[in-house]
């Protein structure tokens, strides 16, 4: 996983963020506007790991805060327009950069590697990205 971030990195959509703010952005992308906690337990990390996540991703014009309607003292985080299309270019690059990683394998393996990969959710999330 951490060859095929690496080469993800190498292109533009990936420059200046990382792969945990990348999957924030994903889940947001795919799960629609979330509450910070969920954001965290879905990504196993506490609380203030997220807030710190969410003021850079904020501060970059990724995402907004908003508050949820059900609970005042919750923090929702829901993608700006730009943020949307920076989370799909990432995605288009990670994708792009599994099929180059890919391609050295023989034809008659690579699609068992690909299966594999679906299965264990590397890079396909729960829920396909909305269009």
């Amino acid at each position: 996983m951490r060859h095929l971030i690496a080469h993800a990195r190498r292109r533009r959509a990936w420059s200046e963020l990382t792969y945990q703010q990348y999957n924030v952005l994903r889940m947001i992308d795919t799960m629609g506007p979330q509450p910070q906690a969920e954001v965290a337990r879905r990504l196993f990390v506490t609380a203030p790991v997220v807030t710190r996540l969410a003021s850079t991703l904020a501060d970059a014009g990724l995402v907004e805060r908003g508050t949820d309607p059900k609970d005042k003292r919750a923090v929702v985080l829901a993608l700006t327009p730009t943020g949307r299309r920076r989370a799909r270019a990432m995605r288009r690059d990670l994708l792009e950069a599994a099929r180059e990683l890919l391609e050295p394998i023989p034809e008659e393996r690579r699609a068992g590697v690909a299966t594999a990969l679906e299965e264990l959710q590397v890079l396909v999330p729960t829920h396909s990205a909305r269009r």
